[in-house]
């Protein structure tokens, strides 16, 4: 190929790959604009976020893992080299808090935000609007491998080191219960393991289930994004910003944008051997990976009442930068 060819081939995948992307970014601003516009919308903030969360997205995992073949599942590749993403991120993250002073249990959620992103409400609807339909199981499991290991190391974090701290100690298998519990309630666990049922008896999903899965599933992406740009026009980036907390901030976001697509990336490829025969697979860990900090971080922030300042700007600065930095991620990666 000469080289005249190969510039007017990636010119080509570029404006193929603005063309799906552009429309994801302004659902995302179109969300933003309304909050703008109408600020006493609280009430309406609350339910389109429930929608998403309890029915929506939900219903789009469930018949991603319910339709696949059990065979489809064992992607072992996927999955370690998520977890080997997530868990590097998240050890980095607690030494840099340890050398800043900051010990457990609070560096948790410091360590959280290092590697928990928005994989539900921003992730599967990037990865199916680029890939196709193909892409919602890979996007299913990445969401619960991202959502499960984050959310139970704070809790057991809070629940052991807080406790010791004033005297009182509680067993650690019963904080690790109370923690499998809370992840095992959270509706997106719940839809997976829903979703798994269905596959480990081998149950064909009824035609009717299907369709009403689907029906509000294809609702999921659009409605995701948009109470995504929602919550970014409640956010005050000036309220939050100083020199002190942008000094928590910065490694935090780097770790979540950079360091841990990095990781994912060269475990899965490196290590697990995917390769071309399993793009879409690569692609979707590394996507996943790539997203901005998560607004599960900031839940865990206040109900501990640690660094909601802190955690806050990190959202906000990670998905301005993640505005950038995720159509680069996409286009490392061909889709047809």
């Amino acid at each position: 190929m000469t080289s005249g060819a190969f510039f007017e081939q990636e010119r080509k995948q570029g404006n193929k790959m603005f063309m799906i992307v552009a429309p994801i970014f302004l659902v995302i601003l179109v969300g933003y604009c309304y909050g703008r516009f109408k600020p006493d919308s609280g009430g309406a903030d609350k339910l389109i976020n429930d929608y998403v969360l309890y029915v929506a997205l939900p219903a789009l995992l469930f018949l991603a893992i319910a339709r696949a073949d059990i065979g489809e599942l064992k992607q072992w590749g996927f999955i370690l080299s998520t977890l080997f993403g997530i868990a590097v991120s998240y050890v980095i993250a607690s030494l840099i808090a340890k050398a800043m002073k900051i010990g457990l249990p609070q560096s948790s959620i410091l360590s959280m935000g290092a590697c928990y992103g928005t994989t539900g409400y921003m992730g599967v609807p990037i990865l199916i609007s680029v890939y196709g339909q193909q892409a919602a199981l890979p996007a299913a499991i990445a969401t619960i491998l991202h959502n499960i290991p984050a959310i139970m190391a704070v809790i057991i974090s809070w629940d052991v080191f807080s406790k010791r701290s004033s005297g009182e100690q509680i067993p650690v298998l019963r904080s690790v219960w109370r923690a499998a519990l809370t992840t095992i309630k959270n509706p997106l666990t719940l839809s997976v393991l829903a979703g798994l049922l269905f596959v480990l008896l081998d149950i064909k999903v009824p035609a009717f289930i299907e369709s009403f899965a689907s029906f509000l599933g294809n609702a999921a992406g659009p409605t995701a994004l948009f109470a995504l740009g929602l919550g970014l026009a409640r956010l005050n980036f000036k309220e939050h910003f100083n020199v002190t907390v942008g000094k928590t901030v910065l490694p935090m976001v780097m770790l979540k944008l950079f360091v841990q697509p990095a990781i994912t990336f060269a475990a899965a490829f490196y290590v697990f051997g995917l390769r071309e025969d399993q793009g879409l697979w690569l692609a979707a860990a590394v996507v996943m990976a790539a997203q901005p900090i998560g607004a599960g971080v900031y839940v865990f922030a206040k109900k501990y009442d640690y660094q909601q300042d802190v955690i806050s700007l990190s959202i906000i600065v990670s998905l301005l930068l993640a505005l950038a930095t995720i159509p680069l991620v996409l286009n490392m990666f061909p889709f047809s």
